[in-house]
């Protein structure tokens, strides 16, 4: 790796962690939980512990998994004096998941975010291996951004900044998406994410790199839940627990491996 893709990689890093840290979902997860203490607890991709920490400060038996350095780093800088944290650092698409846990956490948008040649294919699997990693009356808590009407979010043209900032160490960038398309019949997303850095030297770097999404439905991922064994308890359309409808952006579930 190129000395500027280690100070992209880093600035990204903690340029996410610095902005994102809603906290709506962890209090919905603690709700759903309930008063059932020392849970084992699985959160697949759990970057810097954002869902993680706070559940394993109540108690719970936290393990997690993600396949970057930096963000496991991260996670455990924040997690200082935390025992009760396991991290595997590995690709969720191919690693092991584990079994016999209380409730496996498939938060932050994890769907679209799978980066597989298959991408339809890998959504479903990432329910299926939840399914298998859960023991007979565990939870799957399943998150991800829902528009019913994808067509009038997606395809955002031009340059659309998802982030922008300075890091500690004095370099200052912007991550945008760029020229996205949304196909309707295909429920696919493209387009260009672009990265910009100026160093605190005064170096500048750009890189570019294509993506593609696919944008599954309410009810592919509830039939994809169906077919894995699933029984769906609870599902909203956000945080604040509001059904489903044209103008929630979410789908959430609270789904159960029967006894």
């Amino acid at each position: 790796m190129k000395s500027y893709d280690r100070d992209l990689h880093s600035w990204q890093v903690e340029l996410y962690d610095q902005i994102v840290n809603e906290t709506e979902d962890v209090e919905l997860i603690k709700k759903l939980i309930g008063n059932n203490k020392k849970q084992c607890i699985f959160e697949v991709c759990c970057g810097s512990g954002r869902i993680l920490i706070p559940l394993a400060r109540d108690g719970h038996i936290m393990t997690g998994l993600d396949m970057d350095n930096l963000m496991i780093s991260k996670l455990f800088e924040k997690a200082y004096g935390i025992n009760n944290i396991t991290v595997i650092q590995a690709d969720a698409t191919t690693a092991e998941w584990g079994k016999e846990y209380d409730v496996v956490i498939l938060g932050g948008n994890i769907l679209l975010n799978i980066v597989s040649e298959d991408i339809k294919s890998a959504q479903q699997k990432f329910i299926q291996k939840a399914y298998f990693a859960l023991k007979p009356g565990g939870h799957m808590y399943l998150d991800n951004n829902y528009f019913i009407h994808p067509e009038q979010f997606f395809g955002y043209p031009g340059e659309r900044i998802i982030f922008e900032g300075t890091d500690s160490s004095g370099n200052y960038g912007r991550y945008m998406l760029v020229n996205e398309e949304y196909d309707v019949e295909k429920q696919l997303v493209s387009g260009i994410r672009r990265f910009e850095l100026r160093l605190k030297s005064g170096e500048t770097f750009v890189k570019e790199e294509k993506y593609v999404k696919y944008v599954p439905t309410v009810q592919e991922m509830e039939k994809w839940m169906g077919d894995a064994g699933f029984v769906i308890e609870k599902k909203y359309g956000s945080y604040a627990e509001e059904p489903i409808n044209e103008f929630t952006q979410r789908a959430i579930y609270w789904a159960k491996k029967p006894k």
